[in-house]
């Protein structure tokens, strides 16, 4: 197949991502749209199931399950795996940006936790310096630990087309968000205009996947875990089945406005799967492929990337903002909240405890997306290629 013809097909399934759930929605709603169910940013969330025992002892087993295979690799078959000592790494000072990172970072935490009222510019648009503080810090930090082997330290234009990426990558989360009643909102969002909301969050969001990918170089760093889950089962998905995963998942988007609640949880594996399966089926390289010969680290370790980011933003997002008596006083419009059925309970922060298992296909996703942007766009990738992991 040419490559004009995976364009094609690659840009049908992020069509399809996009349009059938409206599709299903507009049939649910028989074409009215109640005049808030597109209101961006969502303030108040409708009602949702109540607590449901039966649900929460699934997911938490799932997810106690899922703790399992990171902490005990060896009960799913993975097996250990004897390296050569690592090369000696070329000792190299703190690069610029780590400073500069720290300081962006340090200093806007700073202004959102100590709850200041100005200035007001910062405060306003205090994602910006937050994820990409935090992602110069961290390449910072992965280009001593490697002897200037990050991703700035290869070609910082990367980690730009990977923060462009990024916008159109979680905006589609943002979007499905509407389909399941808004399971996250932005309570103070009406501070600031709408569409100086949107502009903020468009712009904003550029900073959260080079998050997860800075995450995940660093882990490469640590060769425990770079090796943990190298020698796995090997697992490789018969061509029929992937098909019909492709429509169950289609499916599930076209029925997740009929069933918001029941549904809520393929918002964050649904993409990933599409995308992977079509990825798969046009023999472009994912690190699903690697699954095929037992080496799942590249699958893993992005996964567990947004797991600890995850925990640090829900961290930061928290403690910008006094809570008395179940109110939340802040001056920041992008603190956000949840609003989730049968599992709303047990919160860390704001996020109920069993939500953060969302965090793991989202950094899954996060390499999957940049793999289909930098192959529609033609942008030269190191992630794009088994050999990234000689970090």
């Amino acid at each position: 197949m040419n490559t004009s013809s995976k364009v094609f097909y690659l840009l049908v399934a992020c069509a399809g991502i996009i349009f059938i759930p409206y599709l299903g929605a507009w049939i649910c709603f028989d074409g009215h749209f109640d005049h808030n169910y597109f209101q961006y940013p969502p303030l108040v969330a409708p009602p949702k199931a109540g607590f449901s025992l039966l649900v929460f002892v699934a997911v938490a087993f799932l997810f106690f399950c899922i703790a399992l295979l990171y902490l005990m690799p060896d009960i799913f078959g993975f097996k250990k795996t004897v390296k050569l000592p690592p090369p000696p790494v070329k000792r190299v000072h703190w690069p610029i940006w780590f400073w500069l990172g720290l300081v962006m970072w340090g200093s806007t935490l700073w202004i959102l936790w100590a709850k200041l009222s100005e200035p007001r510019w910062i405060i306003i648009w205090a994602d910006l310096p937050l994820f990409w503080g935090f992602a110069l810090l961290m390449d910072g930090w992965v280009y001593v630990r490697t002897g200037g082997k990050s991703i700035i330290g290869r070609s910082g234009r990367e980690l730009i087309g990977i923060g462009v990426a990024s916008v159109s990558g979680w905006l589609i989360f943002e979007y499905l968000n509407f389909f399941v009643d808004d399971n996250w909102i932005y309570p103070k969002g009406d501070m600031i205009p709408d569409n100086q909301f949107t502009i903020y969050a468009v712009i904003g969001s550029a900073g959260l996947m080079p998050l997860a990918f800075e995450w995940y170089c660093l882990l490469l760093t640590f060769d425990g875990l770079k090796n943990r889950f190298s020698n796995g089962p090997k697992i490789r998905i018969a061509g029929w089945l992937g098909y019909v995963m492709l429509a169950v998942c289609y499916l599930a988007l076209f029925f997740i406005a009929f069933y918001p609640d029941t549904l809520f949880t393929l918002l964050w594996v649904v993409p990933l799967i599409i995308l992977s399966i079509v990825l798969e089926k046009l023999e472009i390289w994912t690190p699903f492929n690697m699954v095929k010969d037992g080496n799942w680290s590249p699958v893993l370790l992005f996964a567990l990337s947004y797991l600890i980011q995850g925990f640090l933003l829900e961290f930061q997002n928290y403690f910008s903002a006094y809570h008395e008596n179940g109110q939340i006083i802040t001056q920041t419009p992008a603190y956000w909240a949840y609003s989730v059925p049968y599992v709303n309970v047990y919160h860390i922060f704001e996020m109920p405890a069993l939500g953060f298992m969302g965090y793991l296909p989202f950094g899954t996703y996060c390499i999957i997306w940049w793999i289909v942007f930098a192959y529609l766009l033609n942008i030269p990738s190191n992630f794009t290629d088994p050999k990234h992991l000689d970090i």
